[in-house]
């Protein structure tokens, strides 16, 4: 038999060509999936206000930090002193059981969470009237067409 010098390309040529295709199909349509993900995440901080949230989440840490420490250093001493005993407030507790010596074995810490109200109630306030003062309370209002 003669042999046969076509110019087709054969069949396993024409499946790897096949093949390629749709890898690089599959390629480009990944790439547009990843840009619009990364397009529509973009958005995403723009609509919602997440850089503002971010912004308040660093000026609430701040300000319980600073808070904290004038409540704990400042008021819970005062507050225990106008109570009577004169004690700390943070270190107030209620003996719920006595050891055979008489030493409390299991206390109630009323005062900690007494102090931790008080700076939950103080730092919720600076950050209002940090929020009003700056009037970051407009910003947060999306603009009607």
């Amino acid at each position: 038999m003669a042999k046969d010098n076509r110019i087709h390309p054969t069949t396993k040529e024409i499946a790897h060509d096949l093949v390629e295709r749709a890898k690089n199909e599959l390629k480009e349509q990944e790439e547009k999936r990843l840009k619009k993900q990364a397009r529509g995440f973009t958005d995403f901080i723009r609509e919602q206000g997440v850089v503002g949230l971010a912004v308040g989440l660093a000026i609430g840490t701040a300000s319980t930090v600073f808070v904290k420490s004038i409540v704990d250093g400042i008021i819970t001493p005062v507050i225990g002193w106008l109570l009577p005993g004169g004690t700390d407030l943070g270190s107030m507790y209620l003996c719920l059981d006595k050891g055979p010596a008489g030493e409390c074995i299991n206390r109630l810490s009323y005062g900690a969470v007494l102090s931790s109200f008080i700076s939950f109630i103080a730092v919720a306030a600076v950050i209002y009237f940090v929020v009003k003062g700056l009037k970051l309370d407009k910003l947060d209002k999306k603009k009607e067409a």
